[in-house]
């Protein structure tokens, strides 16, 4: 009798304890990531590069102060410096060491404030994946998918975004040993199979985080690759 009830008490919970949910895939990626919740004191200076085809590459520096409510956007080159920052909501801008910025450099490098915001929006969500997910106005879906990415099987996630947060549609995908982010894919309209996806790699722990140094862009609907970001960890304590 006491064999019986010791089964029936422990069957349920060792089926339970298999059985991985969407959000304890983010909950223990986010913790691979960022063992010791660094991200909400998170600050750093990065040199980010853009390469693409038959383009120009891009060179420039970001440096983010979460306690500070701080993000800079720096450009330095032989013909020009200017500097984007949102520090607090408010905008600051300056080139060549001027805040009054000619028209002429506004219009070449978009020196805006509403550029500026764009960029804030961008980087802070990049560099801030895979916290993000955990932010207001994410809809993580309920259910998980196992799919080939990047040359392994990983745990594909769908996320979805209220309405005053965003209108894309998101998959991320996670490594199903260490559930470190290994990449994710984003359509502005599915039905058109339009977007991109991104293959994360040479990953390095900055301030006690683990990030990717590497990231490769393809479209999804061809899966051809058109971009790779670098990036350089200047301000590592």
């Amino acid at each position: 009798m006491i064999k019986k009830l010791l089964l029936i008490f422990l069957v349920p919970t060792g089926l339970s304890a298999q059985k991985l949910t969407a959000f304890d895939i983010v909950s223990k990626s986010i913790y691979a990531h960022d063992p010791f919740n660094n991200f909400e004191k998170f600050e750093g200076i990065f040199n980010y590069q853009i390469v693409r085809d038959k383009q120009a590459t891009r060179n420039f520096t970001l440096a983010f102060n979460k306690p500070k409510d701080s993000f800079e956007y720096i450009v330095n080159t032989d013909s020009v410096s200017f500097k984007q920052k949102i520090k607090k909501g408010k905008c600051y801008l300056e080139a060549n060491n001027r805040k009054k910025i000619s028209s002429d450099l506004i219009k070449k490098y978009d020196i805006t404030c509403e550029r500026t915001q764009y960029l804030e929006k961008v980087y802070n969500y990049l560099f801030g994946l895979p916290f993000k997910l955990k932010d207001p106005g994410v809809i993580i879906s309920e259910q998980y998918s196992e799919k080939f990415f990047n040359g392994k099987t990983r745990y594909e996630i769908a996320v979805e975004f209220e309405k005053n947060t965003g209108t894309d549609h998101w998959y991320f995908y996670f490594d199903k040993k260490d559930f470190l982010l290994a990449g994710y894919k984003f359509h502005h309209d599915i039905s058109k199979k339009d977007g991109e996806f991104i293959y994360l790699s040479d990953y390095e722990k900055f301030n006690g985080i683990i990030m990717p140094k590497t990231k490769k862009w393809h479209w999804n609907q061809t899966s051809e690759h058109f971009r790779t970001d670098k990036l350089e960890i200047v301000d590592k304590k």
